[in-house]
């Protein structure tokens, strides 16, 4: 798992929809602009993130772009023919381009992405990096909270992560 270092410090990330939509949903977007300088987000991912309006999760992210805590930053014309959704690639596209970290929770997205040189982070390593930043209180009431939304976590990846944040496991 990337942040398994305590010097995970990215500056810059560019978002695909998974991890906005899953921190949207927590209501805790406002982590980003104090973990990173810029959360760019692709306008393929956007049209992703906004297709069910009235969503908590969407009423957010429409909300984050206003504050300026997500940056959108137009569509991406893909580099590379990945094997990826359409916003998973713009993303990764995106990253490439700037140097910038990916956060995404995609499995296949994430592995492309480490193999190409970037650096990863997903929704769980946004929770322990805010965690440690003590933005957030505890980190495993917000993953019972996306379990309990239908999201789908392992056991070792929870475990691994409470560890991370200093937390019990259950």
């Amino acid at each position: 798992m990337p942040i398994s270092s305590a010097n995970f410090q990215l500056k810059v990330v560019v978002s695909d929809a998974g991890p906005l939509i899953s921190l949207g949903r927590l209501d805790v977007l406002q982590v980003l602009p104090a973990l990173f300088s810029q959360v760019q987000v692709p306008q393929q991912v956007l049209n992703e993130c906004l297709a069910r309006p009235g969503q908590a999760d969407t009423d957010n992210i429409i909300a984050a772009v206003n504050a300026g805590w997500l940056q959108p930053c137009g569509l991406v014309a893909p580099l590379l023919v990945l094997t990826l959704e359409l916003g998973e690639t713009a993303a990764s596209t995106r990253a490439l381009q700037t140097g910038a970290g990916l956060l995404a929770d995609d499995h296949r997205a994430r592995e492309i992405a480490r193999a190409r040189g970037l650096a990863v982070i997903g929704t769980l390593g946004v929770l322990v990096l805010a965690k440690r930043a003590g933005l957030v209180r505890a980190v495993a009431p917000l993953i019972d909270s996306l379990r309990a939304g239908g999201q789908r976590l392992s056991h070792a990846a929870v475990a691994d992560v409470l560890a991370l944040a200093g937390e019990a496991p259950p």
